[in-house]
């Protein structure tokens, strides 16, 4: 992920000190997110994909590469904003999203095997990484339902 920039934040008419103060505790929070077991296994997934799929001219990866990859960045990505909530629905919005591109990507593994394009050493460590993933997430997804249910989902999906 990308970390803070005091391009990103208008700090408008704050003094120098609250500026100071608000970009240190933005920083730190990029460094938290950043450093979480489940973050990190998520940025091996990614380096992994990237490398298996950079590695082959296959047409039948070709046609499928894309999704890997975009399956993968939403782990990083919905990862992240669900690290940084402290709200129970978000948090669980973002695992839902969460664990249905990382099963993709679990089962995607017959694919990868099937096509015969991958040296089959890599395709198992993906699938070891993913499960690795998987039992982090476990862990995780019991932290969010310690956490307070403090907003009514308007739909009832997520109910403690």
């Amino acid at each position: 992920m990308d970390s803070f920039d005091d391009d990103d934040f208008d700090f408008g008419e704050l003094s120098d000190e609250e500026r100071e103060e608000i970009e240190r505790e933005m920083k730190a929070e990029d460094a938290r997110v950043n450093k979480h077991p489940l973050m990190l296994q998520a940025q091996e997934i990614l380096n992994i994909v990237d490398y298996l799929l950079d590695s082959t001219d296959s047409e039948t990866i070709a046609m499928y590469g894309g999704t890997l990859r975009e399956s993968t960045m939403m782990l990083v990505v919905k990862l992240s904003s669900a690290l940084r909530s402290d709200s129970y629905v978000i948090c669980m919005q973002s695992a839902s999203i969460i664990r249905d591109h990382a099963e993709y990507l679990r089962l995607s593994n017959h694919m990868l095997t099937d096509s015969e394009a991958f040296d089959e050493k890599y395709i198992t460590m993906f699938r070891e990484e993913m499960e690795k993933f998987r039992e982090l997430f476990k862990i995780w997804a019991k932290e969010i339902r310690d956490k307070e249910n403090d907003f009514e989902d308007e739909w009832g999906l997520f109910l403690k």
